[in-house]
C-alpha cells in the first residue's frame, strides 16, 4: 500500500518538516515542528493515505517511523 512519510529533521539551528519533494519550516524546537507535521498528516491533499512520521532525535538519531494517520 502506498504511504506518505514525513520527517521532522534539524537543518543548521532550527527544524523543518521534509518528504517527498518537500521541505518547509524553521521550527524553533523539535516539538513545534512534530507538531505542525501531525496537522499536516490530518490533511494529506485529501488523499486518505496513511502517514509515516520519521523523527530525528536531538542527538542527531533517525530512529523508524511511527504511524500518525
Amino acid at each position: 500500500m502506498t504511504e506518505v512519510h514525513y520527517g521532522v529533521v534539524r537543518v543548521g539551528d532550527h527544524w523543518s518538516i521534509i518528504g517527498d519533494h518537500l521541505r518547509f519550516g524553521a521550527y524553533e524546537t523539535r516539538d513545534e515542528a512534530s507538531a505542525a507535521a501531525r496537522r499536516l498528516a490530518e490533511h494529506p491533499a485529501g488523499l486518505g493515505l496513511p502517514v509515516l512520521l520519521h523523527e530525528q532525535e536531538e542527538d542527531g538519531e533517525l530512529p523508524g517511523p511511527r504511524p500518525l494517520s
